[in-house]
């Protein structure tokens, strides 16, 4: 009888800039720092965005300068929370088969495992979909590798 061991190291890999990229799952819990509250996310190297489930988007002036304000809502608990952000842009998503659908988007600041990344997010209603929070390759690229095969790799820890 033949027995095989099969290890699986931790691998990390060397950036550029001498950061070590880490290899997470393609679901993990996301802390959003300005909700204080984890997320579940779909790390999604097919998307070039991230997105949030937003409800109840408003444009607003405030200092001359263009804001948002928006609602999330916790699938657990149903708790909703109120952010109000400035608007970084504006973005036009083609959809298949329907009419291309205007984003405002914001920066948020994402902590993915220990990873603290502050990047470009769209803010769309995002119910019908399984994960209330996208992280695409902006938010990714430079960051951290996604291994489709795992996922729940680590908690987020940023401090």
């Amino acid at each position: 009888m033949l027995t095989c061991l099969l290890t699986v190291p931790t691998l990390t890999v060397a950036g550029s800039d001498d950061e070590h990229k880490q290899i997470y799952g393609y679901i993990e819990d996301v802390e959003v720092m300005e909700l204080e509250r984890n997320m579940r996310a779909k790390l999604d190297t097919g998307a070039t965005t991230s997105s949030i489930d937003a409800r109840e988007i408003e444009k607003f002036e405030k200092d001359d300068d263009d804001w948002v304000r928006f609602t999330v809502i916790d699938r657990d608990t149903e708790e909703s929370q109120e952010l109000e952000e400035p608007i970084t842009r504006v973005v036009h998503i083609k959809r298949h088969g329907k009419d291309s659908q205007e984003r405002y988007v914001v920066e948020l600041d994402l902590c993915i495992g220990d990873r603290r990344i502050t990047e470009e997010v769209s803010l769309t209603n995002r119910e019908k979909w399984s994960y209330p929070l996208l992280i695409g390759r902006n938010h990714l690229a430079g960051h951290v590798l996604v291994d489709s095969a795992i996922k729940d790799t680590r908690e987020p820890s940023c401090d």
